[in-house]
């Protein structure tokens, strides 16, 4: 794909045909990309996701939980923003990896360690006995 620089690294605007980058050079909430950064947007946005999964629990018109869906969007798209902003290089690794092998995190560990070593999943972020 297309190479375009981005936060002083190389990264790729798209794999195998699926955007990974926006326009103004954000990554994209794809699920390669989501599952890269799982434990961080686990973390940061546990709150958010609480309310997300209450309100949708309590009510099943899709309309009344738009406000809490927003938040957990906006929280998912503040938490890429950053890890990218700091271990840019290794996210991409990450999640070039996830996506050639088919979401596979096993496949993963070297570069899973890269971007954890980088800057470590925030507390609380990986339930007891989880194996991502």
């Amino acid at each position: 794909g297309a190479l375009r620089k981005v936060s002083g690294s190389l990264l790729p605007m798209e794999y195998a045909g699926v955007p990974a980058r926006s326009p103004d050079g954000a990554p994209l909430p794809v699920s390669h990309i989501l599952y890269a950064a799982n434990k961080y947007i686990a973390g940061d946005c546990y709150s958010a996701n609480k309310e997300f999964m209450a309100c949708k629990a309590n009510d099943a018109n899709p309309a009344a939980c738009l406000k809490e869906g927003e938040r957990v969007r906006a929280c998912v798209k503040a938490v890429l923003k950053s890890l990218d902003a700091d271990c840019g290089a290794h996210l991409t690794a990450h999640s070039k990896c996830i996506f050639k092998n088919n979401n596979k995190f096993e496949m993963c560990r070297a570069e899973q360690a890269k971007v954890e070593e980088c800057r470590p999943p925030p507390a609380g972020s990986r339930p007891e006995g989880a194996k991502y």
